[in-house]
């Protein structure tokens, strides 16, 4: 059932006095209805009326929602996404996150639909997502390896890309906006083996999903990361040592809660770094880049 506000409450309500409220509606501005000589206000309408007027900062609605929570969107990673739950488990703001490619979550920082993107594509790949933007700064966090997932005994003698093809090994792919899929296609292209014509299996939107239907039988190898591998007990045939980047969009780069963030996210990669994991290296992280923005 709709509420309705007296003049007193929605001036109240407003925090304005009630002769600025007759103001209003005798210009035509705030939204009422007139009841035996009343005026009333549905506090819904009121409510959507505030937000039509109301300005965000320049860096936009996405600017104006950092305080309240961070949207992360991009490449999938175990690593980097362990790390922003804890971040969001120690009290800070919630973080969404959504594994949807290095490409999509590229697209989602340049139209405005979130705060960061992680991928793994070439610095000319983001370059073209760049344009009509003030930017991006790239974060460099680690660098993993990828390679052919497999199991030996079912396997044995599995030696690479075009042995797999030529044994007509299902490959179970990932997404086609994903840094892996474009991955897998150019490693294919360079041993001489035409994608379009591999059976296929997926797609599949995380290396653990990919690496479990390997070991599932749902495929038979397929292009992921070393420590998926590992984790699922399936072999590895490295391929492809690659920089995990994360891309923020320049406008964004120096607020607060970005800055928390990054500083929290390197020294978890720090405490890693001590630890190891098991196909990462962290020579490079912390190093900052820029594309089609402004240097520090």
């Amino acid at each position: 059932m709709a509420e309705y506000l007296t003049t007193r409450e929605v001036a109240a309500y407003l925090r304005l006095n009630e002769k600025k409220v007759y103001a209003l509606v005798a210009e035509g501005q705030l939204p009422a209805s007139r009841i035996s000589g009343k005026w009333l206000f549905p506090k819904h309408i009121v409510d959507q009326w505030v937000e039509k007027n109301t300005r965000y900062p320049s860096v936009g609605l996405m600017g104006a929602l950092l305080d309240d929570v961070l949207i992360i969107q991009g490449s999938d990673d175990w690593l980097f996404a362990r790390i922003a739950g804890r971040y969001q488990a120690q009290g800070n703001v919630p973080v969404v996150s959504a594994s949807v490619g290095s490409l999509a979550g590229l697209s989602a920082v340049t139209s405005g639909k979130a705060h960061l993107a992680g991928c793994h594509v070439e610095n000319d790949e983001i370059a073209k997502l760049a344009g009509g933007t003030s930017g991006f700064y790239l974060v460099h966090l680690f660098t993993r390896e990828q390679g052919l997932v497999f199991d030996k005994k079912r396997y044995p003698r599995l030696s690479g890309l075009a042995d797999a093809a030529g044994k007509g090994l299902k490959f179970a792919e990932r997404q086609p906006l994903s840094g892996t899929y474009r991955l897998a296609q150019r490693l294919f292209e360079e041993a001489g083996v035409d994608y379009k014509a591999l059976p296929l299996a997926g797609p599949y939107t995380s290396h653990l999903d990919l690496v479990l239907a390997v070991r599932n039988g749902e495929a038979d190898s397929g292009l992921a990361t070393r420590l998926a591998a590992f984790q699922c007990g399936l072999d590895f045939l490295p391929l492809h040592t690659e920089p995990f980047k994360l891309v923020v969009a320049a406008e964004f780069a120096s607020q607060p809660q970005i800055v928390r963030f990054l500083d929290f996210v390197l020294a978890e990669l720090k405490s890693a770094a001590n630890e190891g994991v098991p196909g990462y290296g962290f020579d490079q992280t912390g190093r900052m880049e820029t594309v089609g923005a402004v240097p520090y």
